[in-house]
């Protein structure tokens, strides 16, 4: 997600020149740590609130 995500934003910011790629790379070597540290801290507690969520409406 990181990888696709930085790759648009930089898009978005650059347009496709010379130096996307490069820049991509750097953009992706930053948010990737940031997505990561998200990833595990968030989704635990929002899978419990879904996991609660859909079994009480099978009840």
């Amino acid at each position: 997600m990181s990888f696709l995500l930085s790759a648009w934003v930089t898009y978005v910011n650059l347009g496709f020149s010379e130096t996307f790629l490069h820049s991509w790379l750097i953009a992706f070597i930053n948010a990737w740590p940031a997505a990561f540290v998200v990833a595990f801290t968030v989704a635990p507690p929002i899978r419990c609130v879904v996991i609660t969520f859909f079994n009480r409406g099978l009840k």
